[in-house]
């Protein structure tokens, strides 16, 4: 009889200890799934098909080796996203998926002491994402880029209701990205923050650094 006891009582151990590793398991899974859905994360470039180092598996893990690299480089994109005008226009007269996107390098210094921060790494309505990778798509750099999207309160008079918030999209601009030296790190892939329950990015250029007539 204690013999049967003493069976049935490590069983029961057994059994809680299982289950309460499948409910930590789980618990784990669910936080990691829900992330913070407004921040950019691995999952996100590999929906679009860039993937971390292996020894550098979370976007955390670059943004601290992007804080101690020696050396960096400054990139200076034009971005040409072909509204048909050129100056912002109300959002409501640009249809978001007919837009095509043109990129540029219009100068580039490399060399530069002092690290490549990046910043926040918030998933910005129409924002946009400058990704340094190698050949093979995998990621070396990461830096924010300018969004699409200008919100303005309209101006009104004393005692006149408030008006809506307007909206603008941007017509062509120029920007600085900072990414770091690595000689690895040959072309730069350009991402677009479409708005949803959950971000979702697009691939909207690609530019070569390779290519010898490329601005120094």
């Amino acid at each position: 009889m204690t013999t049967m006891l003493r069976f049935r009582s490590a069983v029961l151990v057994m059994a809680l200890i299982f289950g309460i590793g499948q409910g930590a398991t789980r618990l784990a899974a669910q936080t990691q799934s829900e992330g913070r859905p407004w921040e950019l994360n691995a999952g996100d470039l590999q929906a679009v098909g860039l993937h971390l180092p292996s020894y550098m598996p979370k976007i955390g893990d670059l943004e601290n080796y992007q804080k101690t690299v020696p050396s960096r480089q400054e990139i200076l994109i034009e971005w040409d996203p072909h509204t048909g005008y050129d100056h912002p226009v109300f959002r409501e007269q640009v249809a978001e998926h007919s837009l095509k996107h043109d990129f540029a390098v219009v100068q580039r210094k490399q060399n530069i002491k002092g690290d490549a921060q990046i910043g926040t790494l918030m998933l910005r309505e129409l924002g946009s994402e400058v990704v340094g990778v190698t050949s093979a798509g995998e990621v070396r750099g990461l830096a924010n880029g300018p969004t699409l999207l200008v919100r303005e309160e309209a101006f009104h008079a004393p005692g006149e209701s408030q008006q809506n918030r307007h909206e603008y999209i941007k017509s062509k601009e120029s920007f600085w990205v900072g990414l770091p030296d690595d000689p690895k790190i040959d072309k730069l892939i350009l991402l677009l923050v479409h708005p949803n329950e959950k971000a979702r990015l697009e691939q909207i250029g690609v530019i070569d650094l390779t290519v010898k007539a490329a601005p120094k």
